[in-house]
């Protein structure tokens, strides 16, 4: 059982009952919250026993879920012997040795909190790169870097993305306190580089737009419209798989302008969507 260390619930549980030669059933049963910041519930049955867990991903929610089986596992084993004393020491030693991929102490979702004081900010999205990975395969260490205008932090953790989390929530606590600038000039800019200004005709919203919704995990879908509008300029709709879904309008004297203002009436309605 030592083989487990490291490994996440959704795996270790996989390992455990393939030995029994079955499977766990996920399925995801709900989806709520903000658009920014949504929670999943997923449901895991192992036969008769059936455990929820939530996140705010997939993923987090699927590894609470598995959690929460395993947990009722021992418990179900320790009160009515089932399997015998040396199936209860094997499910609990792998329970014991299940390392959650979010067990950083760092709460609720500090990658979209950061995204969200940006987008409310009106400052570009942050951008992550890797720094450095090192130590033995199976106890990897990774260094991921968060970058925000001329800020930058960084997190270390054994997975990249308990790096990742830790290098946003290190940004969000050093620019919490920074005051708000204004929307035309960001943190540390100087006059003279307004031009990176979500208010300067030459920002690329298109590509703003679309990385928010690499990060959050929303799709963005452009519709041109055929006909001009009673000004004679071309139009244009974006739509937003969010929860809700979201249709947002944009015109101008070319397609591509017409494309650049309806994904700036987008990134206002997603600003209004987070505001708390």
């Amino acid at each position: 059982m030592s083989a487990a260390v490291g490994k996440t619930p959704v795996s270790v549980l996989q390992e455990l009952l393939s030995r029994r030669g079955t499977t766990p059933k996920y399925e995801l049963v709900q989806i709520e919250g903000a658009i920014h910041e949504p929670t999943f519930r997923y449901r895991v049955t192992v036969a008769d026993v059936v455990a929820m867990g939530t996140g705010r991903s997939k993923k987090e929610a699927k590894h609470a879920a598995a959690k929460a089986v395993l947990d009722k596992m021992i418990v179900g084993s320790q009160e009515d012997g089932s399997g015998g004393v040396g199936a209860n020491n094997a499910v609990s030693e792998v329970k014991a040795e299940i390392i959650s991929p979010y067990d950083d102490k760092i709460p609720g979702n500090p990658i979209g909190t950061l995204q969200e004081m940006c987008m409310s900010r009106r400052w570009p999205p942050p951008s992550y790169e890797m720094v450095n990975e090192e130590g033995l395969p199976h106890e990897r260490l990774f260094t991921i870097a968060c970058v925000v205008f001329k800020h930058r932090e960084t997190g270390t953790g054994k997975s990249k993305k308990l790096a990742k989390r830790q290098a946003a929530h290190r940004m969000w606590e050093k620019l919490q306190d920074s005051p708000i600038v204004s929307s035309s000039v960001g943190p540390g800019l100087d006059d003279e580089d307004e031009t990176t200004s979500l208010n300067d005709a030459n920002f690329n919203f298109v590509q703003f737009l679309q990385e928010i919704a690499s990060e959050q995990q929303f799709e963005v879908t452009y519709v041109d419209i055929e006909e001009k509008s009673i000004t004679g300029k071309s139009q244009c709709l974006v739509q937003l798989s969010t929860l809700p879904v979201a249709v947002c309008y944009g015109s101008g004297n070319s397609s591509k302008e017409a494309q650049a203002s309806a994904a700036q009436n987008a990134l206002e309605y997603l600003k209004i969507m987070t505001k708390k």
